[in-house]
């Protein structure tokens, strides 16, 4: 019996010194690049992601911050910009063939910017539209890659949403987890 329990604390052992060393092995900011080119193609808006970590226990991949453009015609300040993000990753996928797949992202601290045109169209109304044009990746970069990016599941934690008219003097209103409810033509209209 005691021989099994010390099998048992060696794999434990090691499993937790692969997960402490395969981290500093595996360099997810070169992942970066492809991760804005493809946000970028999906969303139809130019998408830019701080710097990437990688935490094998929890299986995700984070940054320090991201930034969503928005829609030229709405504003030139961003449509979305957070604090951090975590994304979940497929951790074998990303080890033994260098292909990133995700499998949620959540929001920390999110501010979204809702405008409404003159012509009642929303500025999130292009989102996915594919307009944006993307610089193009490296040859190492594409190399390997291949395939759509998804997202299986997106969160929000502790969020602010601006909603306001566009090219108007008028300040939007703020919504933030603990304020008013959104406006009827606004959730009518996204929903």
């Amino acid at each position: 019996m005691s021989c099994r329990v010390r099998i048992g604390a060696i794999v434990v052992g090691v499993l937790f010194v692969i997960g402490l060393v395969l981290p500093r092995l595996v360099n997810v900011n070169r992942f970066r690049p492809k991760l804005e080119s493809e946000l970028s193609a999906a969303l139809g808006r130019q998408v830019k992601v701080g710097n990437l970590s990688l935490s094998i226990f929890s299986g995700t991949v984070s940054a320090d911050d991201i930034s969503v453009a928005d829609d030229p015609a709405f504003s030139k300040e961003p449509f979305v910009t957070a604090k951090s993000f975590r994304a979940g990753a497929g951790i074998m996928p990303l080890i033994f063939k260098k292909t990133l797949h995700i499998t949620g992202i959540t929001l920390v601290e999110p501010s979204i910017t809702l405008l409404r045109g003159a012509n009642g169209i929303w500025n999130f109304s292009g989102l996915g539209g594919g307009t944006a044009i993307p610089s193009a990746p490296k040859a190492e970069e594409s190399a390997g890659s291949g395939g759509v990016l998804s997202v299986d599941k997106l969160e929000v934690d502790n969020g602010r949403l601006l909603v306001g008219t566009a090219n108007s003097a008028e300040k939007p209103a703020i919504y933030g987890h603990r304020s008013q409810e959104l406006p009827g033509c606004l959730a009518a209209e996204s929903g």
